[in-house]
């Protein structure tokens, strides 16, 4: 992953996760299980779009562009 992907990791590890034993990894579907749940979500999605300096579009808000850190880094945070 690249920068942003490794800030949007730790964003997620430090504030959405808060649990010093369970860490996500790039490649952690962050849906399964429980590891995100409707309120972080939003978090998240506020958080890119503050790292991407716009507004995300409705339509790209569906659940294969925020499955894992990584796809979300791979979508969003393109230069």
């Amino acid at each position: 992953m690249n920068d942003a992907g490794d800030r949007l990791l730790a964003y997620i590890n430090g504030e959405l996760l808060m649990d010093p034993v369970r860490r996500a990894e790039p490649d952690t579907p962050l849906f399964d299980d429980g590891w995100i749940d409707s309120l972080k979500i939003l978090k998240l999605i506020a958080y890119v779009e503050l790292m991407i300096g716009r507004d995300i579009p409705e339509e790209e808000i569906v659940m294969k562009n925020f499955r894992t850190a990584e796809t979300i880094a791979q979508h969003f945070c393109k230069k």
